[in-house]
């Protein structure tokens, strides 16, 4: 099992890395920047002072006395200078017997790392003039030893300030998340409640990052609490119903004088009963239960159900759907409902059924009409009362259409019924809100 807080520290770890290294390179290269120019500019003032103290004659290249600084007349002092002329050069005392090289070029020029007496390493800034009708080259170089020495260690206690910036950052978010995660412990101890009937849904007072999880499965929950009150319901309409043909049944087979016909008419009975719960468990199929409704694919698997159920092979079965609907509502509520809506209509019709999905404002709207004899319009308010029936002649018991209603109700839709105009039998008008498919 993956623990959230330990990635997350993982890969916050790396990212601080990662910025921390970008950041030392960073930090490297500006103090480089900055040392070399503030070496640069201080070099150029004084080759500019060289350049002014200069005295240049027909065989003569020297130093005005007293115009420059004493270090460069101390020997390894870090801070020399060579005049190249016409034909002569000029090095500064403080070189002590070495050298620097010559860089003939009319703009500045820096060379890094140039080795000087005693092993130092120099920065080097070199141009070249035009003095009384002769080329002279001006080399200044300083020695950067000690502000590299200064550099790396800058650059070390950046590194390790760094490293403890890191632990310390982790440390903390370690503890911020600990104690955010507490809030979790609120919603599991809800969640036990929920589980030993002390409550029914979960606290939605909760972080921004989980709230949308606890809906979820809050909605997932009043979802299967509403499943379970129609399972309920359903069984306790399918023991009622079996009841009285088992009571008759009984007493049938009590009875010295038996009566093989209404014998035969009670156990049919309880065969319909039977036969209807078993339909109803094809039409739902083996899909999970947590899948969303998609009628392009569900409806005519349904349909062929039916068709094999009802066994009417002149009946024709027409299905429209516009292509902006999509799927939408829990699959196993949407199933039974069209089930059962479809179902009857296959008991009234004699040959055709249209079926009709369309989209409207933030509604789905549904119309299934069928070719049958209809309802008288005295009757139609009526059919989705448990019980009820229209033709005692048609196999069923009255409860397909008031669950239905009860679906319906839970989606907050709409379903009544009209006499159909267009094949003259019944008129289902579904209306289910367009959010459905965001549920």
């Amino acid at each position: 099992m993956k623990s959230l807080e330990h990635q997350l520290q993982k890969k916050l770890a790396i990212v601080s890395i990662l910025v921390l290294l970008i950041l030392l390179l960073i930090t490297n290269l500006s103090t480089r920047s900055i040392l070399t120019d503030f070496v640069s500019s201080r070099l150029a003032l004084d080759a500019q002072r060289i350049l002014d103290s200069l005295i240049i004659k027909k065989d003569v290249l020297a130093i005005r006395e007293g115009q420059l600084n004493p270090v460069y007349n101390t020997p390894n002092s870090g801070h020399y200078y060579r005049v190249q002329g016409t034909d002569k050069q000029l090095l500064s005392t403080s070189l002590n017997n070495t050298t620097l090289p010559i860089i003939d070029t009319l703009e500045p020029t820096i060379i890094h790392d140039i080795p000087g007496p005693e092993n130092q390493h120099l920065i080097l800034w070199s141009k070249a003039y035009k003095k009384n009708g002769q080329t002279i080259v001006v080399s200044v170089a300083e020695n950067m030893s000690q502000l590299m020495l200064e550099r790396k260690r800058f650059t070390l206690l950046f590194l390790v300030v760094g490293i403890i910036g890191v632990i310390l950052m982790l440390l903390i978010l370690k503890l911020i998340v600990r104690r955010l995660f507490k809030h979790l412990d609120k919603s599991r101890q809800e969640i036990r409640q929920i589980a030993s009937g002390e409550r029914q849904l979960l606290s939605e007072n909760v972080p921004t990052e989980i709230y949308p999880l606890v809906t979820e499965f809050n909605h997932s929950l009043s979802m299967m609490q509403q499943r379970m009150e129609r399972s309920r319901n359903a069984l306790g309409n399918l023991a009622h119903a079996l009841k009285t043909p088992l009571s008759l049944l009984l007493q049938q087979l009590e009875n010295e004088k038996i009566n093989p016909e209404n014998a035969k008419n009670q156990a049919e009975r309880i065969r319909q009963l039977t036969e209807r719960e078993l339909k109803r468990a094809r039409m739902a199929g083996m899909g999970n239960t947590t899948q969303r409704f998609d009628p392009r694919e569900e409806l005519p698997i349904l349909i062929k159900v039916l068709k094999q159920a009802h066994q009417k092979e002149a009946l024709q079965i027409n299905l429209s759907i516009t292509e902006d609907i999509s799927i939408f509502g829990d699959r196993e509520d949407m199933l039974e409902l069209f089930g059962n809506l479809l179902d009857n209509a296959c008991k009234w019709a004699n040959s055709q059924i249209d079926i009709s999905f369309s989209s409207e404002n933030n509604s789905i709207n549904v119309s299934i009409e069928d070719d049958g004899k209809g309802s008288a319009p005295s009757k139609l308010n009526s059919l989705t009362q448990r019980g009820t029936r229209i033709d005692e002649s048609i196999e069923g018991h009255g409860l397909g259409l008031a669950i239905c209603k009860d679906i319906v109700k839970l989606y907050e839709g709409t379903l009544h019924f009209e006499q159909a105009k267009k094949l003259s039998g019944l008129l289902v008008c579904l209306s289910l809100p367009r959010n459905l498919s965001e549920n």
